[in-house]
């Protein structure tokens, strides 16, 4: 008995569903969301999905696991560009697990009667529920304790992390008069790279550095400030090209911001990594 695949809808069912599983990895591991970027990656998962049909049926597990798995690295990669390995698969990882959840959910819910209309139905009331729930969380988020969802660029490259806005930072650049917030030196990895952020660490023993196009580029200087404790300190402050506040109300962009690395341990808490300066936000 033989059955009859149409192969425009396994592409438009693929292609709702990898865009709304690449939506969620964005959401749970905390990436900057781009529609476009992520409706490509679908169609180009979408377009695996009708020629992995033409592969015979008799090829084995260990080819048919590096196919897909090869499939998923290259959506990832063209929605959010990661190229790390270990970042790369825990989102392998996170897409794979939420796919098995979200295709189990719809089953339950469409049982036998799983037909394009009703399909492309969940589709919709999945991707409207979960973009409610994620405004609502970071609203409430924001309104209690202040934090907000922000973007850091440096050279076409960006990270996405939470931030606190604190009104006791109220710490300057003598020379520019710049407003410095203060962020986690790892929060940094991602655009500037590991390597970059460790010769940062150590820019004091070796000032040679400031001779390298990256780091001068940072435009990195010494900082005097002074510790809830009352104890004064220097801090290490670089300059990147962007930082975008997500408020509730309002998108606040600020250029050529200021971030002093906290190497040592720190307040900043779990749930965010930058304290924002108090007067990024009047």
């Amino acid at each position: 008995m033989s059955g009859v695949i149409y192969i425009d809808v396994v592409f438009v069912t693929n292609l709702l569903m990898d865009y709304i599983l690449l939506w969620i990895l964005g959401f749970i591991l905390r990436l900057k969301r781009d529609s476009r970027r992520c409706f490509g990656a679908a169609a180009a998962g979408a377009l695996f999905a009708c020629f992995i049909l033409y592969i015979p049926v008799d090829t084995g597990p260990l080819i048919s696991v590096l196919f897909h798995g090869i499939c998923a690295a290259g959506m990832i990669r063209i929605a959010y560009g990661i190229k790390r390995g270990g970042l790369l698969l825990k989102a392998m990882i996170v897409l794979y697990l939420t796919a098995f959840l979200a295709g189990g959910f719809w089953e339950a819910v469409a049982g036998d009667c799983m037909n394009l209309q009703r399909y492309v139905l969940l589709a919709f009331c999945t991707y409207m529920g979960i973009s409610a729930a994620v405004c609502f969380a970071d609203s409430i988020r924001s309104r209690r304790k202040n934090i907000y969802p922000i973007t850091l660029s440096w050279q076409g490259r960006e990270q996405d992390a939470y931030g606190f806005y604190d009104t006791g930072n109220m710490l300057s650049d003598p020379i520019s008069g710049e407003p410095v917030s203060i962020a986690e030196p790892e929060l940094l990895e991602t655009i500037l790279s590991g390597e970059l952020v460790d010769r940062l660490k150590h820019l004091k023993e070796n000032p040679g550095e400031l001779k390298s196009t990256e780091i001068a580029a940072l435009r990195p200087r010494y900082l005097s400030c002074r510790t809830v404790g009352n104890t004064e300190c220097l801090m290490l402050a670089v300059t990147l090209e962007d930082l975008c506040i997500y408020t509730p109300g309002e998108e606040v962009r600020i250029s050529r911001p200021v971030f002093a690395l906290a190497f040592e341990p720190s307040t900043l808490g779990k749930e965010y990594k930058v304290l924002l300066n108090s007067r990024l936000l009047h």
